[in-house]
């Protein structure tokens, strides 16, 4: 094998270890309120993917904030408000999400990330649906 095909190896190796696939994940989020007469679909933006961690053997010896592992979390986001139709006058029709502009392996911020192991599986409508289409451009 010649230097430069070994060279390129160990350089891929190094880059595939050290980079993170966190990047922007479409998903589709189903949301309603019990008073309203629909459940409305949101097609967005989250972040999704891998991030590298290292389990640390002295876990017994260090404090609790240097044992938590990075998330694939927002970098940046924005905010966007929908309007869940068939809701009467008095109820509040709004809804606003953050949209994953990009992403970045961090520690989870729970300002505006759900930090928990398993999330709970209620990503469904139990009313009639109505579509919204996030349109977003970088």
């Amino acid at each position: 094998m010649t230097a430069t095909f070994l060279l390129s190896m160990v350089f891929g190796l190094v880059c595939g270890q050290t980079m993170s696939f966190c990047v922007p994940t479409e998903y589709t989020m189903h949301v309603e309120r019990r008073e309203c007469a629909y459940c409305l679909t949101i097609n967005t933006t989250i972040c999704a993917g891998y991030c590298m961690t290292r389990d640390i053997n002295g876990k017994l010896f260090l404090p609790k904030y240097a044992l938590s592992q990075d998330v694939c979390t927002f970098r940046d986001f924005v905010y966007r408000t929908v309007e869940i139709p068939g809701c009467p006058r008095d109820v509040a029709p709004y809804f606003s999400y953050p949209v994953a502009v990009s992403c970045k392996c961090g520690k989870c911020n729970t300002d505006y990330s759900d930090c928990i192991h398993e999330a709970i599986k209620t990503n469904y409508c139990t009313k009639p649906q109505k579509s919204y289409e996030v349109e977003f451009s970088v």
